[in-house]
C-alpha cells in the first residue's frame, strides 16, 4: 500500500482516485478549485497532502500549471506522474491553427473576427485585444462584467456537436478558438466548427517535463506498484 496524493481537477480525476482506492492504496485528493466529486477523500491543504504522500498523481486540467508547479516545487523528490488524455489530432478537412499561448492565438485571429472563445474564464483580459467581437463560454454562472468587446456565453454542459453548431450559427462565428485539452466531453465544439467549416485556432497543451504522461489506469497502478 502507498499514501498517494492525487491532484485533481479533471475528468480523469475520479476514475484514478477509484482505481487506486480499489487496490489498496490510501489516496487524498486536493483539488485546485472546488470539489468535481464530493465523496472522495481530500486534504486541506496542499502542503500537508505532499508532506504525507509516497507519490503524486497529477490529474489536474491540462492548463493548470499553477498547481502543478506549486507541488513540484512543494514536493521536488516525491516521484509523481501525469494522468490524462492525448491532444486532439486534425482530420483532412480541419483547418486547425496550433499556437503555444493564448496572446498567439488572439496575434491568429482574422481581423474583425466574431470568435467563440473557449479558452478559461480568466482568458478575457488577453482576449480584449482582438479588434472584433468575442464569445468567451462560462461554464459556471456568475455576475461579473465582461470587459468591453466581450461577451459571456453561459452554459453548464455537457454540450453535443450540433447543439455547438447551432450556437455557432445564432453568434455567427467566424473562427473558434480553444485549448486543446484532448478528451471526448470538450471535442462537440471543435466537432461543430469541423461540420460548419469554421477553421481553429487551438493553444497546445502545456509539456509535462520529465513527467511521464499515461492515459489509462492500468498503467497508473502499474507505476505505483513499482515505486
Amino acid at each position: 500500500m502507498k499514501r498517494v496524493l492525487v491532484l485533481g481537477g479533471s475528468a480523469v480525476t475520479e476514475p484514478a482516485v477509484r482505481a487506486l482506492q480499489a487496490a489498496g492504496h490510501e489516496v487524498q485528493v486536493y483539488w485546485s478549485r472546488a470539489p468535481m466529486v464530493a465523496d472522495l477523500p481530500c486534504s486541506a491543504t496542499l502542503r500537508a497532502g505532499v508532506q504525507s504522500a509516497e507519490a503524486i498523481v497529477d490529474a489536474t486540467h491540462p492548463f493548470d500549471e499553477t498547481l502543478r508547479a506549486i507541488s513540484a516545487r512543494l514536493s521536488p523528490d516525491v516521484p509523481r506522474v501525469r494522468v490524462g488524455r492525448g491532444a486532439w489530432v486534425p482530420d483532412a478537412e480541419d483547418q486547425w491553427q496550433q499556437v503555444d499561448t493564448l496572446a498567439q492565438a488572439v496575434a491568429a485571429l482574422p481581423s474583425g473576427a466574431r470568435v467563440f472563445a473557449a479558452s478559461g474564464r480568466d482568458s478575457a483580459e488577453v482576449l480584449v485585444h482582438h479588434d472584433g467581437p468575442v464569445f468567451l463560454r462560462q461554464l459556471h454562472r456568475h455576475d461579473d462584467p465582461a470587459p468591453e468587446g466581450c461577451t459571456y456565453v453561459f452554459g453548464d454542459g455537457p454540450f453535443d456537436a450540433a447543439q455547438e453548431a447551432a450556437l455557432f450559427k445564432e453568434l455567427k462565428i467566424d473562427v473558434v478558438l480553444a485549448r486543446n485539452t484532448g478528451g471526448k466531453r470538450a471535442f462537440p465544439k471543435i466537432a461543430a466548427a469541423r461540420l460548419l467549416g469554421l477553421p481553429v485556432v487551438l493553444i497546445a497543451q502545456p509539456g509535462t517535463g520529465a513527467v511521464t504522461l499515461m492515459s489509462d489506469t492500468g498503467a497508473l497502478l502499474a507505476w505505483v506498484d513499482h515505486l
